[in-house]
């Protein structure tokens, strides 16, 4: 009986003691943590999943069941409105209909989107009323043509990223996540560009692509002068990640980057946006940025003409 009894104290004791651990555990993640741990993840696995726009929830099922037929309508209006092929990487709920990300594979290359009409009360969708917003995809096929006009300092651009990601212990987005989520025009791992602040040039050019899908790049660059536009006008943003879980922003890192930037002149002239973030991206909008990111050029663009 004796024993019964300290065996039964003993049981006791263990329950407690693991109950009282399981309590603590549940306790001991702040609020913050909990919305660190439910809204981000680390860029290396980030590829697009769980990425959400507001008030698509009631919308996002139907994009999912109808893929295929929204993904067939698309590409052929892209082809009919802009004369490009393009691939259809993800459709997702929005508010009032679809949002279509889609990836030109070709030359002018660029990510962009377009949006469907949908009834969600009666399951319908509308494939012969997809529209895009305005200037979006036109900025898009500019960016993608100003590459092919200055695709030696697109290259030069490239190659530095490459070998500054070898060098430091920070990375990109990866292709797939481009692909799935982003909508920034032409768009590498490392950074997008945003040219619709040179409006005459777009239109100049876009309307010689759109009058003619095979012209030259040597035709182009007669209507485009790279060493005379206004290189304020043509926007890069720029965004780096930490390569590792648990890494902070590191300043050298983001001072070195920044002077590379501004004296390396095989680059394409440009207002630089330079961003350098921890490892972490936010599930639901693709984005890097939280208080410990660090940024310059949002208020003063780094010019290098």
């Amino acid at each position: 009986m004796r024993w019964n009894m300290i065996n039964l104290s003993i049981l006791l004791i263990a329950l407690l003691t693991i109950g009282g651990c399981g309590a603590k555990g549940k306790t001991s993640e702040t609020p913050e943590e909990r919305h660190a741990r439910e809204a981000y993840v680390s860029v290396n696995d980030y590829v697009g999943e769980g990425y959400d726009l507001p008030g698509g929830q009631k919308n996002d099922p139907i994009a999912k069941e109808k893929f295929e037929e929204i993904a067939a309508a698309t590409e052929q209006f892209f082809l009919d409105k802009y004369k490009t092929e393009v691939i259809v990487h993800n459709a997702v709920g929005a508010i009032d209909g679809i949002m279509i990300f889609v990836e030109s594979p070709h030359e002018p290359k660029f990510n962009t989107y377009a949006l469907m009409p949908v009834n969600s009360k009666e399951n319908k969708i509308y494939p012969d009323k997809i529209w895009t917003e305005s200037g979006q995809v036109e900025q898009s096929l500019f960016g993608g043509l100003l590459a092919m006009i200055m695709e030696d300092e697109f290259a030069a651009l490239d190659q530095y990223f490459e070998e500054f990601t070898k060098k430091h212990p920070v990375t990109g987005l990866q292709q797939e996540a481009i692909n799935n989520v982003k909508k920034t025009g032409y768009t590498t791992s490392y950074y997008f560009i945003q040219p619709l602040s040179l409006r005459e040039e777009m239109e100049k050019i876009n309307a010689l692509y759109l009058e003619n899908p095979k012209i030259t790049i040597e035709e182009l660059r007669k209507h485009f002068d790279k060493h005379e536009y206004n290189a304020e006008k043509l926007a890069f943003g720029i965004n780096l990640f930490m390569s590792e879980p648990g890494l902070e922003p590191n300043e050298e890192i983001f001072e070195q980057l920044l002077n590379d930037l501004s004296n390396n002149s095989s680059l394409p002239r440009g207002a630089n946006t330079v961003s350098l973030h921890d490892n972490n991206i936010n599930k639901k909008t693709g984005i890097g940025h939280k208080d410990n990111t660090m940024n310059e050029g949002n208020i003063v663009p780094i010019i290098r003409d």
